[in-house]
């Protein structure tokens, strides 16, 4: 028997309706599809009808979900009492307002869903939630505030704070046949005999904040204000970070070697990689003039923050920040500068959090140090040198990321600390033929450089 459940309208558009079998549930985002499958479980329960306006419609599929007892049985409930919640920042930029709402709908859908499945995940099923889900974001939300509007030239820019029924949007992506992973249970790290050493770890993370050269939407002004604004913070907190200064001496050689690679990797994950940073932090973001009301000039903006494992390009959490509707005296560029701070500000603190969250986790299969060995004439001493890594009671594993002539990289994974791991090294090989003159030549951070002194 078919059955169809509900279909959301708004404003006299049709934008989404679920129909039941026996067998299967279809997501639908087609009008005629839509009101078709209406007027077909109407006519099989012996009633007929002619859809004289949007609202009386509503109306009857209400009545019919209740009066046919297939679809009463197979109905959810999905109100917000029964629902389970989640709430989402949004924003929109269109040039009408109705369009700039739903686009800030889907901003605020698409973290919910992310927050779900993971950003890899979204990544790839992408076009299906694009299809059957960010079509139709509306009708995933229980409540919402418009926290700002803005007009910018021609367009509207909206902000919103949603609640979403998440309920509904796992079941649509289970309906769609996206797995849904399932979620670790947090560990009490501090009953760990590692615990000191974690702590440290984490603590000596080195991070590296940029931007996308060319695939952004904020300006370069406010990409490296943004990036700034973020590092006062490490400085602020006691974190190790890679100056913006450091990654403009060497982004033009890995410019070239994105270039070359034809993109498989991003550009600013092999900075970070070649600056030995463990964490990178994506900025992009939106930054609008308000117009001027008298002599105070205003501004809004929005700041996207994307965490990322430098070893793996690996996700770690994206979070973005608003700043509102923010006036200021002292002209429209004063105006829009305060506008991204705020962002950052509101952003950078649960980013963070996210990495180190993520990172904890990580470190059960030990702590990853960068080691580099240079100066060592032969592949048989670089096998020497991994041995005696991997004779360490605190070893996990080890993976070669890059070897040429005289030099090699590894991401070495160590249950200890960085003193450890080197006391480990040296005691075991100084006294190996070959490496007498064997010494460490730089450390920094969770990176550490030996090499054979001439």
């Amino acid at each position: 028997m078919l059955c169809v459940c509900y279909i959301i309208l708004r404003r006299e558009k049709v934008l989404y309706c679920r129909v039941r079998t026996d067998t299967r549930e279809v997501l639908s985002t087609n009008k005629r599809t839509c009101l078709a499958s209406f007027n077909l479980s109407a006519t099989r329960g012996g009633r007929k009808m002619k859809m004289k306006s949007v609202l009386v419609s509503i109306l009857i599929i209400t009545a019919l979900a209740f009066a046919f007892s297939g679809c009463a049985k197979k109905t959810v409930k999905t109100g917000e009492e029964a629902a389970q919640q989640v709430v989402e920042n949004g924003v929109g930029k269109a040039r009408k307002f109705d369009d700039a709402l739903d686009r800030a709908f889907r901003d605020a859908l698409k973290k919910v869903v992310v927050s779900i499945i993971g950003e890899e995940s979204e990544k790839n099923n992408s076009d299906i939630l694009k299809s059957y889900m960010y079509g139709i974001s509306e009708s995933y939300v229980l409540s919402y505030q418009i926290t700002d509007k803005v007009k910018s030239g021609k367009d509207t820019v909206v902000y919103l704070r949603a609640t979403f029924n998440k309920s509904k949007v796992e079941e649509s992506i289970r309906t769609l046949g996206i797995e849904i992973p399932k979620k670790e249970e947090p560990k009490d790290y501090s009953k760990s005999p590692y615990a000191e050493v974690i702590g440290e770890a984490l603590d000596n993370l080195t991070y590296m904040v940029y931007f996308e050269p060319q695939k952004r939407n904020i300006s370069d002004e406010y990409a490296r204000l943004s990036v700034n604004r973020v590092n006062n913070y490490f400085a602020n907190m006691g974190y190790e970070y890679v100056d913006l200064q450091r990654i403009n001496e060497v982004k033009d050689e890995y410019f070239k070697l994105y270039e070359e690679t034809q993109g498989t990797v991003s550009v600013v994950q092999l900075i970070a990689q070649a600056l030995n940073a463990d964490v990178y932090i994506v900025v992009d973001g939106i930054v609008e003039a308000a117009g001027s009301e008298g002599d105070i000039h205003f501004a809004s903006a929005s700041i996207d923050l994307k965490a990322f494992e430098s070893a793996t390009g690996r996700g770690l959490g994206t979070e973005t920040g608003y700043s509102g509707k923010l006036g200021l005296a002292s002209g429209m560029d004063a105006a829009k500068r305060k506008a991204v701070e705020v962002s950052v500000e509101n952003a950078i603190k649960p980013v963070v959090d996210l990495s180190r969250e993520y990172m904890l986790k990580s470190f059960e299969q030990g702590i990853r140090y960068e080691v580099v060995v240079q100066g060592v004439p032969s592949y048989s001493m670089l096998t020497v040198f991994t041995d005696t890594l991997r004779s360490s009671r605190n070893f996990r594993s080890l993976k070669e990321v890059a070897a040429s002539e005289g030099q090699a990289k590894y991401y070495v994974y160590y249950m200890g600390r960085k003193s450890e791991l080197i006391d480990d090294v040296m005691s075991g090989i100084q006294n190996r033929e070959g490496f007498e003159n064997f010494n460490v030549v730089i450390t920094r951070g969770n990176a550490v450089v030996f090499g054979i002194e001439e």
